[in-house]
């Protein structure tokens, strides 16, 4: 499948490729989430059903927010609702960046279609339920990396990577 729509992927990611645990962030990163917070407002997010259930307050305000789930009758509110990847990516800007979110599922069918990568490259390997998987240098390159030590708001260091599609 391919597509001619701007979507990329934005995810944060330990040494161990892990994303998650028990439907839960690993980490609490103030400045990534600002990050993600500063490229998604105005766009799209495509995310998992399981993904929209673990945000604190429902759909994300500012953007509009399509859920992919099985669940044929499932509404959530101020979400475009679909059934598939390709139901998501019909529903996609044709214009306007598109950001895939997770969850690993998610990630794993768009991982070979996304023209882009916003990769949050965490200096820990946690214990987790949930991978993202494996970039490799031959198919990705790296234009921009903005790295991020220790400090009082966060317990672990992290770079911010963005990759384009070889």
């Amino acid at each position: 499948m391919k597509t001619s729509k701007p979507i990329s992927i934005i995810v944060a990611v330990g040494k161990n490729r892990a994303i998650g645990f028990k439907n839960e962030l690993l980490w609490s990163l103030p400045d990534d989430m600002k990050f993600f917070k500063e490229n998604t407002t105005g766009h799209t997010v495509i995310m998992g059903r399981n993904t929209y259930l673990s945000l604190p307050k429902g759909a994300l305000p500012k953007r509009r927010n399509i859920v992919i789930t099985m669940d044929k009758e499932e509404q959530f509110p101020g979400c475009i609702m679909v059934n598939s990847i390709e139901e998501a990516i019909a529903q996609a800007d044709s214009d306007s960046e598109n950001f895939v979110m997770g969850g690993a599922s998610i990630y794993e069918q768009f991982f070979p279609i996304v023209q882009k990568l916003y990769y949050t490259d965490v200096e820990d390997s946690p214990e987790a339920d949930t991978w993202f998987p494996e970039v490799k240098e031959e198919e990705w390159e790296l234009v921009k990396a903005t790295p991020h030590g220790i400090d009082e708001r966060h317990r672990v260091a992290f770079t911010i990577k963005e990759f384009v599609r070889k």
